[in-house]
């Protein structure tokens, strides 16, 4: 008990050390902090005099209350400051840009940098709509939008080239490899997957970034699907299949993500094994199913995205739900998947 004690004194002695230098840098932090906002000062007495209350302290519980504290105080420093600072902002240019402005771009840049993967293939008559969805909404949550292209034969590698940021082409491969080749090649460190026929909702990227904010361990995010035109059985079909399903999936532990809409952590899709490029069919799902190995998968219901009815029209719900029910007990039993309704 006695050597116990004799190791643990000098690692206390140094913690302690280390708490009161935290609340020193603190204090310093702050100062410069109100010196800049008059109105900091009544936030600075309520955060700072707590500060030192760990400073003697005795017990190891107590030690390492000390250090969480110090650890949390910086980020509520800022978040108040943010909020309730009128900061004087810094000259970069003629046209002056307000701190806090700064502060919060900075923040989103690099807690959520986002690419968009659109695989295409003789889309011409619906990717226009989804990049002008995605342009539209950039402006507000900026992200990078990539374009891959299968071998279309008709505009749309040229509509691609009118928005995108990359174009890339892959002839003859299915969705899953094109969806992966355009992740090998996105700088962001978020990657968001939709379809060409497919319109992100207004807030869509935004939605993506406060997930994975809100959420650290998120490693994927997905949310309802509606179709943007159609009748009223068709859109309770979808409130079905995309929002009532998908979140029973993902409460049950068996998520059964779409690829139309959905987003995941780069390191963490990758080291799930990204999209199986050997199968036609529900690589979205199994990509989904590999990707709650490394962690949460959040359904965010504001996540919105708008997309076409067009299998629905050609094959109709009897033909495609026995479709599906048959690829699913298909990769049940044998691991195997049938081949995509086609479309074009």
């Amino acid at each position: 008990m006695f050597k116990r004690t004799q190791i643990f004194k000098p690692n206390a002695q140094a913690a302690r050390h280390e708490a009161a230098i935290l609340a020193l840098v603190s204090v310093c932090v702050s100062v410069v902090l109100v010196w800049k906002a008059p109105d900091f000062w009544a936030i600075f007495v309520s955060e700072l005099g707590r500060a030192f209350q760990y400073v003697g302290a005795n017990t190891h519980l107590q030690i390492v209350m000390a250090l969480r504290y110090q650890t949390d105080l910086f980020q509520n420093l800022a978040t108040q400051v943010v909020t309730k600072g009128e900061w004087a902002c810094l000259e970069t240019g003629p046209r002056p840009i307000p701190f806090e402005i700064r502060i919060k771009s900075a923040v989103m840049i690099a807690a959520c940098d986002i690419s968009v993967i659109i695989p295409t293939l003789n889309e011409e008559k619906y990717l226009p709509r989804c990049l002008e969805s995605l342009v539209n909404e950039s402006r507000k949550a900026p992200a990078e939008i990539i374009v891959v292209d299968g071998g279309s034969k008709d505009g749309s590698v040229q509509l691609a080239k009118q928005y995108a940021d990359k174009v890339l082409l892959e002839p003859a491969r299915p969705v899953g490899a094109a969806r992966n080749v355009g992740a090998k090649h996105a700088e962001g460190e978020i990657l968001a997957f939709i379809d060409a026929d497919t319109m992100a909702g207004k807030n869509w990227l935004e939605e993506i970034a406060e997930t994975f904010r809100s959420t650290r361990r998120a490693v994927g995010v997905t949310g309802p699907t509606h179709p943007y035109e159609g009748t009223q059985l068709d859109k309770l079909a979808y409130h079905v299949a995309t929002g009532w399903a998908q979140r029973l999936s993902l409460r049950f532990g068996r998520p059964h993500v779409a690829g139309l809409n959905c987003a995941y952590r780069r390191k963490a899709f990758w080291d799930a094994g990204g999209f199986d490029e050997n199968r036609v069919l529900s690589e979205d799902v199994m990509l989904s199913l590999r990707m709650r190995h490394q962690g949460q998968i959040v359904f965010n219901p504001e996540m919105i995205a708008y997309t076409s009815l067009r299998r629905i029209k050609k094959y109709g719900y009897l033909y495609l739900t026995t479709y599906y029910a048959i690829n699913g007990a298909m990769m049940v039993l044998f691991d195997r998947t049938l081949g995509y309704p086609q479309v074009r």
